[in-house]
């Protein structure tokens, strides 16, 4: 491939300027939710690393890549040294060794110094990982940062396996994690970039520390509400009602940017995003009928637990192996999580019992429960769902749970972070439940949502079964308004409790 054609994807090789007329650019500017997120500040730009950044569908992954350009541009560095592909056109893995092979060879024409390239959805190139090897072992991307994106969590499988010793100066990173995964929006970055006098309060009360909000959660699992959260309450009808907006929109930038400058989420958003994960699971051998009739089940299943085998029925499915490959393509592709139950005395899950599967995102929920039911309007039907207090209670339940995924890989990030080793569900002798169980180091503990403006006293028992075989820090109960400290838990508002988290 000629340097021409290269230069039809990195125009800025041309006039550094042409950046700010990328489209993807041009529509950040001038979207009504304009977020920079914090995985952009966990990569260090002056490591030679092959960085994976991997997330959902529609997320922003490209959008970031080139508002990273921009910012590397803006900092001096010469536009010849700066290569982005969209690899999802690549047919073999041939072909993209012959397009970087063809980039390096002139770039380093004009410079020795550090190289950055981006590859964009470079899992669609089948065995991309023999491309990257091939090219590290010849000696082609030392003295070159890489970041390559896709749309799938077994990449990340892959890469560590093929790529083993091929990372570049994985020890120069301070995380040790070359490996990212870039979610929609969490609900406090979502605050934050819609609401500025919220964020001000939030910068004066030191609340943008990562560390900051780990401690207050630490201080709520000791039964206490730390005091610089009272100053928050002022601010708790705002907080609801961007909450009420988030479980619309979820953390999808395309999503809200629509919602907020328009009032409304057009079809054409939801179907795209249908569409894409329809063509993933293809490409991974699934077959659509059987995934619309999955996505059913889930939807009528969600927070309730249920076995693999209990999830084919009303299916087509023949086996629960074969319900548990879809759900596990969809866990992969960042559309579901799900939890087993904890054997406390063990501290480790039950995997043979039933499960709790929730979808990773409002937005994901809404757009593939109107593709499974057959839905005619995805926007107004998904405002329809939320008038259900119980059903809007679920997904609610199902943010939660994304999040606290969230915060215990921030306590302890590692390239080797599995939530199910560290978050759980729990049931009693007596069949009282506590919807989440957080493993904090060698205490646990109980989470249990009820988003109600009262809470009553049998809504604590789970919590308070599960506190007396020891091993447990105080309960949390989120609620949907109240504040309190118990004597066995605190009571916190799900919008302060997303908020830390």
């Amino acid at each position: 491939m000629s340097i021409s054609e290269l230069g039809e994807q990195n125009p800025w090789w041309r006039d550094k300027a042409l950046i700010n007329d990328d489209p993807l650019i041009v529509a950040w500017e001038k979207s009504s939710f304009r977020w920079w997120p914090r995985i952009v500040e966990t990569f260090q730009w002056d490591a030679k690393v092959i960085y994976s950044l991997r997330g959902p569908r529609q997320v922003g992954k490209t959008t970031l890549l080139r508002l990273k350009i921009r910012d590397l541009l803006k900092s001096g560095v010469d536009p010849r040294r700066i290569f982005y592909w969209a690899c999802d056109q690549v047919e073999s893995f041939e072909k993209l060794s012959a397009i970087i092979n063809g980039y390096l060879d002139w770039a380093r024409r004009f410079s020795q110094e550090m190289l950055y390239l981006f590859l964009d959805e470079v899992s669609a190139v089948k065995d991309w990982q023999r491309s990257i090897k091939y090219l590290y072992d010849m000696g082609k991307l030392r003295n070159c940062l890489v970041v390559l994106t896709g749309s799938h969590s077994l990449d990340l499988v892959k890469a560590t396996e093929s790529l083993a010793g091929r990372r570049g100066e994985v020890d120069k990173l301070v995380d040790n994690i070359p490996d990212k995964i870039f979610l929609g929006a969490k609900f406090s970055e979502y605050v934050e970039t819609r609401n500025e006098e919220i964020l001000k309060v939030l910068r004066e009360l030191r609340l943008l520390s990562t560390r900051n909000r780990l401690n207050a959660l630490l201080d709520l699992a000791n039964g206490e509400i730390p005091e610089r959260l009272n100053e928050l309450k002022l601010y708790q009808k705002d907080l609801n009602g961007l909450l009420d907006d988030y479980i619309v929109t979820g953390g999808i930038p395309r999503a809200i940017n629509s919602y907020v400058s328009r009032g409304a989420i057009p079809e054409i958003v939801y179907s795209d995003y249908v569409n894409l994960i329809l063509r993933d699971i293809a490409r991974w051998g699934g077959n659509e009928i059987f995934l619309r009739q999955m996505v059913q089940r889930i939807v009528q299943t969600l927070s309730s637990q249920v076995s693999w085998n209990a999830l084919k029925d009303e299916t087509e499915i023949s086996t629960h192996d074969t319900a548990r490959w879809y759900v596990d393509i969809l866990r992969n592709s960042f559309v579901v999580s799900y939890l087993h139950h904890l054997n406390k005395d063990k501290g480790v899950p039950y995997y043979r019992k039933a499960k709790k599967i929730y979808f990773s995102d409002p937005f994901i929920f809404h757009s593939l429960r109107w593709w499974a039911l057959g839905g005619k309007q995805p926007f107004s039907e998904a405002l329809e769902f939320l008038k259900d207090a119980e059903e809007k209670s679920k997904l609610i339940e199902s943010v939660v749970c994304n999040h606290l995924i969230r915060l215990l890989f921030n306590m302890e990030p590692s390239a080797q972070f599995d939530y199910t080793t560290r978050l759980f569900y729990w049931e009693s002798g007596k069949k009282r439940e506590v919807d989440f169980v957080a493993k904090l180091g060698d205490d646990f503990l109980p989470i249990e949502l009820k988003y109600q403006s009262k809470v009553q006293r049998n809504d604590v028992f789970g919590i308070i079964d599960f506190e007396k075989g020891g091993k447990s820090r105080k309960g949390v109960m989120i609620t949907k308004d109240t504040w309190a400290q118990r004597r066995t838990h605190v009571e916190i508002p799900a919008s302060i409790f997303l908020l830390l988290s």
